[in-house]
Formats: C-alpha cells, sequence, structure tokens
C-alpha cells in the first residue's frame, strides 16, 4: 500500500518563512526611514538656508539704504556686542536708514529716516508663548513726542530660525599697508558707540538653526559697505 506524499510545509519551514519575512520587512523598513529622515533633513536645511538668505538680503539692503546727516544728534550707528562671535552672539545694532527693507512698504514713516535695531529677541504671540529669534525694532527718528521711550518699542520677529548674530565694522585705524605689498590685514571692532558716525564696512553674521539636533548652526556671513559713510 502506497503512503500519500504529505505537500504541506512542516512547522520547522513556516518558522523559517515568518522569519525571513520579518527580516526583509525590517530592513525594508530600515532604508524607508532613513530615506525619509534625509529627505527630512533636506527639505529642512534647504527652508533655512533660504529664510537666512532672504533674511541676509533686507540686513544688507538696510546698510546700503542708510541715512546719514552731519552734525545730527544720533543719526550714526550703534553696536553692543554681547555673546562673543560664535552661534550664541547676541548682538544689537542700530542706525538710521531711509527705504523699506526690514521693515516693510505698509510702514507709515519707511519713506523718512527712521532708527532700525536689529538683534535676538524674545516675543510673547497671541496665545502667550514666548519665542526667541533675529527681530527688528524701528521707530521715527524725528517727529517724537517729549515723552517717546525708544526702550519700550516691541520688537517684530523676522525669523525663529535664526539662533545666533553678529556684527563687527571696520576700524577707523587701519593698521598700515605690509612694505612688501602683500594683502593688507583688516581690523574689525566688535562695538561702535559714536553715534555721530558710520562705519565704512559692516560684517554682518548669521548663524541659523541646523536640520538636525546636535549639529553645529549654518553659518550665513556678508561684508556690506555703508554708502554714507564717506
Amino acid at each position: 500500500m502506497r503512503k500519500e506524499r504529505n505537500n504541506g510545509l512542516t512547522l520547522i519551514e513556516l518558522l523559517l518563512a515568518v522569519g525571513l519575512m520579518a527580516v526583509v520587512t525590517t530592513v525594508a523598513y530600515l532604508c524607508y526611514d532613513t530615506a525619509v529622515r534625509a529627505w527630512r533633513a533636506g527639505t529642512e536645511l534647504s527652508n533655512n538656508l533660504h529664510q537666512g538668505d532672504y533674511i541676509m538680503e533686507q540686513v544688507v539692503m538696510g546698510f546700503r539704504s542708510a541715512y546719514f546727516v552731519p552734525g545730527a544728534k544720533a543719526s550714526g550707528l550703534r553696536l553692543d556686542n554681547d555673546g562673543g562671535d560664535g552661534p550664541s552672539a547676541n548682538d544689537h545694532i542700530s542706525w538710521v536708514k531711509m527705504g523699506s527693507a526690514l521693515i516693510g512698504a505698509e510702514s507709515g514713516y519707511a519713506s523718512m529716516p527712521h532708527v532700525v535695531e536689529l538683534g535676538m529677541y524674545e516675543v510673547q504671540d497671541a496665545q502667550g508663548q514666548t519665542k526667541k529669534g533675529f527681530g527688528v525694532r524701528s521707530w521715527r527718528a524725528d517727529l517724537q513726542l517729549l515723552d517717546f521711550d525708544s526702550a519700550k518699542v516691541p520688537p517684530v520677529l523676522l525669523s525663529t530660525r535664526v539662533v545666533g548674530f553678529n556684527c563687527r565694522v571696520f576700524a577707523p585705524d587701519q593698521p598700515p599697508a605690509p612694505v612688501t605689498g602683500g594683502k593688507p590685514d583688516i581690523k574689525w571692532d566688535d562695538e561702535w558707540a559714536n553715534s555721530n558716525s558710520l562705519p565704512k564696512a559692516v560684517e554682518v553674521t548669521l548663524f541659523v538653526r541646523p536640520a538636525e539636533e546636535g549639529k553645529d548652526p549654518l553659518e550665513i556671513k556678508r561684508i556690506v559697505k555703508i554708502p554714507m559713510a564717506p
């Protein structure tokens, strides 16, 4: 009498198949998760750099539209250094300018001389949550009330992606050029207290939030010549 052949799977074969399927599924998930993380990090990096570049262009236009009247009170520039030169920098710089850069064309005093102050600020939103970022305070340079206090002007955040702000100004007392004709050294000052004059150039550095936690902030740096300085 012939025995019938068993075409089914044994328990060991079934366990091996399930285990192999689990390994394949795990590898596929890890590859997918890695790809998604890389895509998200790339998108975040692109957004941070795009916003940082836009903010930097606004700052550059603001310096290039600096307004200055010789002998006028507080019509120059002021720079206060705080937090060093690294990502923790929290400098504040203010000057008089014209135009809509940094304040918007809808501002009521864009067409007249006004003061802008840039720095890192903490601002509470409508829900009472505190947000920190790079912002601007602005007010008219003239035609203010007698009791006007510029310190009470609330800041407007321009970007919460910027985590540090550092400025240096072109020093008036530059070292002499080398006798050999090489490239001269440039001296930069971290502070500028002479509010009745303008430096020839300003070095601006924005530290933008990294795409991944634990990474160093991205650094965007520009040197801006101020046309009104001469």
